[in-house]
């Protein structure tokens, strides 16, 4: 019995990959972007149990005090969003494009400023929709763009 629901499972979640490795070569192509904006903010977090409590947004700098300064937030890890707003050049119109992606770390743990170039995947049949790239498309080498780059 057991055996079965945890055969179910890994069938669900491979049923799962598999759909989503299938959506991201058919319908997404890599592409570079170029950043036209950075806005990164933090908050403090702590989860003891089932409870949990957070900080509002602040500067990561006074983040990084409190958490280490203040004694209510002290023990409380710093969080990150990240909020990416850049242009790209949409393979299914050819025409200059912006979108952004909000993210908790940065692509490759580097930190991107405006004008930089980072690979995104952007859709081939919609021309404002666009999704970061995973691990696995970073570890395989499939983050880089043959062309259409802007």
């Amino acid at each position: 019995m057991r055996v079965g629901v945890y055969g179910m499972i890994a069938i669900g979640l491979a049923g799962f990959y598999a759909y989503r490795e299938f959506d991201k070569r058919v319908n997404f192509r890599p592409i570079d972007a170029r950043v036209s904006s950075v806005k990164e903010q933090c908050y403090l977090d702590k989860t003891e149990g089932n409870r949990s409590s957070s900080s509002d947004l602040l500067p990561c700098e006074i983040a990084e005090l409190l958490a280490r300064n203040h004694p209510k937030w002290q023990g409380y890890d710093i969080k990150h969003k990240i909020e990416i707003r850049f242009a790209y050049i949409s393979p299914v119109d050819g025409a200059a494009h912006e979108s952004n992606l909000q993210m908790a770390a940065y692509p490759d743990d580097r930190p991107l400023h405006a004008g930089d170039i980072f690979p995104v995947q952007a859709s081939r049949s919609d021309a404002n929709k666009t999704r970061a790239n995973d691990w696995l498309d970073r570890r395989l080498g499939r983050h880089a763009p043959k062309h259409g780059s802007i």
